[in-house]
């Protein structure tokens, strides 16, 4: 009886060390979260769409002028 306590011990003890979470490296910075560089990215890709829709937009009037000037 007391090798069968014995036993079960030891198949829960490790059981137990079998369920722990590796150790986690330690970082110089934590990662950056992604939802963060997300909310970073957004804004300024979309001023550069605003930027090259203007710049689209004056192109085409200057082309515009080119042609009337030549009429």
């Amino acid at each position: 009886m007391h090798q069968l306590k014995t036993v079960a011990l030891i198949v829960t003890l490790a059981s137990l060390a079998a369920c722990q979470r590796p150790a986690v490296p330690p970082q110089d910075k934590p990662p950056e979260p992604k939802a963060l560089a997300r909310n970073v990215q957004a804004p300024l890709e979309k001023a550069r769409g605003v930027q090259q829709t203007l710049e689209d937009a004056e192109q085409k009037r200057r082309a515009q002028e080119e042609r009337a000037e030549k009429e």
